[in-house]
């Protein structure tokens, strides 16, 4: 063999070598875009943002959106649906009068009755303006229980 013969067969394997590192290396950016897109629509998918009662209800630019509120329990208004697996209240805020009528179905425990307790709720609005959740939590119910079981009166 002479010597250009032995430089074209060594220029002949140099390109198979490129291209098969170039294509793992495509191959690792396109699994590392598909990576970071999907922790990004995992993460905005499943954060939701809390807002007040007011806020809520001026809120109108995506009514379909997932929704957090915070609010308070306004007096006589829990009621529940007949066959007992619906219940609707209406929620306020401290710092305004508005009130947002809320349909929840779920379990709801004694603790719920507080006033004073701070409700937590996710869900959206409908188009008849009940906000429509099937998660509700009390915020820090365990300082109402121990309050309820000293004898403290919150009427």
């Amino acid at each position: 063999m002479d010597k250009d013969s032995f430089n074209n067969n060594s220029n002949q394997t140099s390109p198979k070598f490129v291209t098969s590192r170039f294509k793992i290396i495509i191959a690792f950016i396109a699994i590392t875009i598909s990576v970071i897109y999907l922790v990004i629509a995992s993460f905005s998918s499943a954060t939701t943002n809390y807002m007040s009662v007011e806020d809520a209800l001026n809120e109108t630019v995506n009514n379909n959106a997932s929704l957090g509120i915070i609010g308070r329990l306004v007096p006589n208004t829990f009621r529940r649906s007949a066959d007992g697996l619906t219940a609707y209240f209406s929620i306020t805020d401290e710092s305004s009068e508005q009130q947002m009528s809320v349909s929840y179905s779920g379990e709801i425990g004694e603790i719920f009755f507080n006033e004073n307790a701070e409700i937590i709720i996710q869900g959206s609005m409908s188009e008849n303006g009940i906000f429509k959740t099937d998660t509700l939590s009390i915020r820090c119910p365990s300082k109402y229980v121990d309050s309820l079981e000293s004898g403290d009166d919150y009427s």
